[in-house]
């Protein structure tokens, strides 16, 4: 793996946790009628973002908070417990936006199970969708090409930091 050079840093873990907690402002302002949102935490690190989302949630407020951990498996999700969604709020948490294909992936799947909404949210927006996704929570909204990656490296703390490449 390439070694990341200092001056690559968009975001240190202070950042991350600041973008994390004005997202969570955020999905509390959408939801003040709800009693109950379910965060779908994509993968590793879309899943620890939604960890300290509902942490954050749980601080504040008294919205019942879950977290539902998905992983892609041969273009398909598969959850870590049994969907009942029904007229629920709903929001899937992933770290970066590349083209939007995981998370269109992911909302056409619930959207059988009918939710009463659904909206997504990201660290880091890439602005390059391919499919048909509307990032509706951003931490940081990124305008690069398509030869630069952004990284989100976490370490062993759970301590974030994000790269461009």
């Amino acid at each position: 793996m390439k070694k990341l050079a200092i001056q690559n840093l968009i975001l240190d873990d202070s950042d991350v946790e600041n973008k994390i907690q004005r997202i969570g402002l955020e999905i509390l302002e959408d939801n003040t009628d709800e009693s109950k949102i379910t965060l779908f935490g994509i993968s590793n690190n879309g899943k620890l973002i939604a960890e300290k989302l509902v942490s954050y949630i749980n601080k504040i407020s008294d919205i019942e908070t879950v977290l539902i951990e998905v992983v892609i498996e041969n273009g398909a999700p598969e959850y870590t417990r049994k969907l009942n969604i029904l007229d629920e709020s709903i929001i899937i948490v992933g770290d970066v936006s590349q083209t939007g294909k995981t998370l269109q992936i992911v909302i056409s799947n619930l959207m059988m199970h009918e939710p009463s909404k659904i909206k997504t949210s990201v660290i880091i927006n890439r602005d390059q969708t391919m499919y048909p996704v509307k990032i509706d929570y951003v931490g940081l909204s990124l305008s690069t090409s398509v030869n630069e990656h952004v990284d989100v490296m976490v370490d062993e703390k759970n301590r974030f930091s994000v790269y461009l490449s």
